[in-house]
This record gives structure tokens, sequence and C-alpha cells, in this order.
């Protein structure tokens, strides 16, 4: 990075050039400006929340309240979202042993129980379709190739 000095001269614009957000002292240049010194002020800081935040076990700055309340109730709501879109899409004769019809009404008492709970439970779930669905772009197998190639295993084996 290229230093940058900065000057006050009477009556100019202020020159507005891309000049970096954080400017490097010249050298030989000892006079402090008090935006030198809010320049050293914000790197304490950083450097200090960086050794804090590294203790921690994070990297970032921490997350607003209020931001952490907004994404906890966009996450309750999109769960509780998928679960009644999920319920209406049921089968409406379906018997009490349905695999369909006991996994929406475990995932709706899930919900009544412990919201956090399913929220984390669709997300490892979405995960995993996915994750699954990423697998089958990458391997287009189609069931002939997996045959031909289990017959051709058991043939190698005996």
């Amino acid at each position: 990075m290229k230093p940058v000095r900065i000057t006050s001269t009477a009556g100019a614009a202020p020159a507005r050039a891309h000049a970096p957000a954080c400017p490097e002292p010249v050298e030989g240049h000892t006079q402090s400006s008090p935006l030198a010194e809010l320049n050293r002020h914000i790197q304490r800081a950083s450097t200090a929340a960086g050794a804090s935040d590294a203790l921690a076990g994070t990297g970032a700055w921490p997350e607003l309240r209020s931001a952490a309340r907004f994404r906890e109730t966009w996450e309750r709501l999109g769960a509780e979202t998928q679960v009644q879109r999920a319920q209406a899409r049921a089968p409406q004769n379906a018997g009490p042993l349905n695999p369909q019809r006991l996994m929406l009404d475990t995932l709706a008492r899930m919900g009544e129980l412990s919201p956090h709970y399913l929220r984390r439970f669709l997300a490892h779930a979405e995960t995993l379709l996915w994750l699954e669905q990423a697998q089958a772009r990458l391997k287009p197998s189609t069931g002939k190739g997996r045959a031909a190639a289990a017959g051709k295993a058991g043939r190698q084996k005996t």
C-alpha cells in the first residue's frame, strides 16, 4: 500500500481521491494529527477485540441483539410455515400408521414443545437433502448401471 500524507491547505477543497480507509503514516512524519490518533485508537481496539474473540473461539464482532432476535424470529416463522405447508399437502384419508402422517404429527408436536429444536431439526434435514441432491448431480447413474456394476463385482468374487 502506498503511503498517504494528509495535509490541510487553507481555502482548498479537500481531495477525495481513492485514498485508503486507514492511511499509513509517512516515514519521517512525526506530527500527530487527530485523524492519526483516531486510526491508532481504532487499530488498538480492533487488535484487542481480535484477541478477546480468539480466546472466545469466534473470529468476528459479536452479533447485535436486535439482529439476533430478528434472525431467530425469522427462523421460527420459516419453520412453522414449512410444517404448515407440509400438513396442507398431507393425504386426506391417511390411516393412523401412515408414515407421512406420523412424521407430520411428530413435527407439529415438536414445534409445540420446542420450537428451537424443530428449527435445528429442519435445518439438519434440509442439509442432508441438499447433500443427497448434490451427490446425485455429481454421479448421474441409472439403475441399469448400478445393476451391471453389481453383477460384475459378483462375478469377480466367485
